[in-house]
C-alpha cells in the first residue's frame, strides 16, 4: 500500500515520456468524462447505503412493522432473520457498501478531476498526467485471469494525490482490519433504521440513533486509523 501512497522510483522513466501533442487538448475533456462515470458510481453506492434512511427521514413514512411482522410470523422466519438476514446485512452495508465500494469509486473521479486542473497547467503540458499499474488477485473484485489493472495513479505525486490514494488502495486493495473496522457500522444501519421508523416510541428513537450514530462514527474512525498505520507486509504495485 505504501508503494502506491507514496510514489514508484519507476514513475521518473514515465514522467520523461511526454504525450502526443494531439491528445494534450482533448485529456481535459477524457478525464471529464472519466471522472463524471466514477462519480455516477459513487452516487449509485450511496444510494444503496444511505438512500432508504434518507427516504425515511424526509418522508416520515417507514415503520418497522414492515421488517418485524414478516420475521414474527413463524420461528422459522425469526431464526433466518436474526442469524442468516441481519448478518448478511451487516456484512454487506458495513465493509462492501458503506466502505469498499465507495472508496473503489470517488477517489478515481476525484483523481479525474485533479487531473483536468493539472491538463490546463502549462507545468503539466509535456508530461503524463496519470497511468495504469497492476495489482495482485487480493483486489476486491470478481477472479480474474491476469493481474488487474489500477488506473489513474498520479505521475507526479503531491499531498493531494497522496491522500487520495490512501483511500484508492483502501478500496481496490481491502484490507481485514478495514472489514473488521467497519462491522460495527453495519450494526449501526440497522439500528439507525427504528431511530428514524414512526411506528416506535420516541425512547426508542433516541436509543437506537445515539447507538446507531456512535457505532458508525467508530467504525470510520478506526477504519480512517487503521489507513495511516503502517503496514507490516508491504506489496508493491507492478
Amino acid at each position: 500500500m505504501e508503494d502506491i501512497v507514496a510514489g514508484n522510483p519507476d514513475r521518473t522513466t514515465r514522467k520523461s515520456k511526454p504525450p502526443p501533442g494531439w491528445t494534450l487538448p482533448l485529456r481535459p475533456f477524457g478525464y471529464l468524462l472519466v471522472g463524471l462515470v466514477w462519480l455516477a458510481i459513487w452516487g449509485f453506492v450511496f444510494a444503496l447505503g444511505w438512500g432508504i434512511l434518507i427516504y425515511g427521514v424526509v418522508s416520515g413514512e417507514l415503520t418497522i412493522a414492515e421488517i418485524t411482522e414478516p420475521a414474527m410470523a413463524s420461528v422459522s422466519h425469526f431464526l433466518a432473520m436474526v442469524f442468516i438476514v441481519a448478518p448478511l446485512v451487516v456484512v454487506l452495508l458495513g465493509p462492501v457498501i458503506l466502505w469498499w465500494l465507495p472508496n473503489v469509486s470517488w477517489p478515481l473521479a476525484a483523481l479525474s478531476f485533479v487531473y483536468i486542473g493539472r491538463s490546463l497547467r502549462p507545468s503539466y503540458r509535456h508530461e503524463k498526467l496519470s497511468f495504469t499499474a497492476f495489482g495482485d488477485q487480493t483486489t476486491f473484485g470478481p477472479p480474474t485471469i491476469s493481474n488487474v489493472s489500477l488506473s489513474l495513479q498520479p505521475v507526479r505525486n503531491t499531498a493531494l494525490t497522496r491522500f487520495l490514494m490512501r483511500f484508492y488502495v483502501a478500496g481496490w486493495e481491502p484490507s481485514g482490519i478495514g472489514f473488521l473496522a467497519m462491522l460495527p457500522a453495519g450494526i449501526g444501519w440497522l439500528l439507525l433504521f427504528p431511530a428514524i421508523a414512526k411506528d416506535v416510541s420516541a425512547t426508542t428513537n433516541i436509543v437506537c440513533g445515539v447507538l446507531g450514530v456512535g457505532l458508525v462514527a467508530w467504525s470510520f474512525a478506526w477504519a480512517l486509523r487503521s489507513m495511516w498505520t503502517p503496514a507490516k507486509d508491504h506489496r508493491r504495485a507492478e
